[in-house]
């Protein structure tokens, strides 16, 4: 069962990315719990997190937000989706993972991350097994929306029961 201590820091990080470090208003909607095996939008930045707490993490988003996120980052615009824009997008991945890694480790939990691996095309397949995910989208003024996918298992807690 996902709880709330290992999925915020996510939602932070993502907050202090776009709003403070970005300047960009970003507001979020309710999140959903859904069984995914495969990448939901047509860009998806796919971070492993394996320690105390296991499991993925996925940004996923529209090709149009991939472009606009890239643009900002980049410092111009992106035309057509390619190798800057893709790095400019994992990177991002990177940043908002990382300070979430942070503050779970201020929890108390070790973290290690995978480097983020960026997979373009709906519906490519992540896991031959149904993931229970909980999503949490993200509205980032006129850059359009991305959707954090956060699927962790407590390992500390599950230890602790056996």
């Amino acid at each position: 069962m996902l709880r709330a201590e290992l999925v915020n820091p996510f939602v932070e990080g993502a907050i202090v990315f776009f709003k403070h470090e970005m300047g960009i208003d970003i507001s979020r909607d309710k999140p959903t719990i859904e069984s995914c095996h495969s990448t939901p939008g047509d860009v998806t930045v796919l971070t492993g997190v394996t320690g105390d707490t296991e499991g993925i993490v996925l940004y996923s988003m529209n090709s149009r937000t991939a472009k606009n996120i890239a643009s900002e980052l980049i410092g111009s615009p992106v035309p057509l989706y390619d190798q800057m824009a893709e790095s400019a997008l994992a990177e991002m991945g990177n940043i908002i993972t990382g300070q979430a890694a942070a503050r779970l480790e201020q929890m108390g939990y070790t973290c290690k991350l995978s480097p983020p691996a960026l997979i373009t095309g709906e519906g490519a397949l992540i896991s031959a097994v149904n993931l229970n995910m909980l999503v949490i989208p993200l509205v980032l003024g006129n850059l359009g929306s991305l959707s954090i996918y956060v699927a962790l298992r407590d390992k500390l807690k599950e230890e602790a029961r056996h």
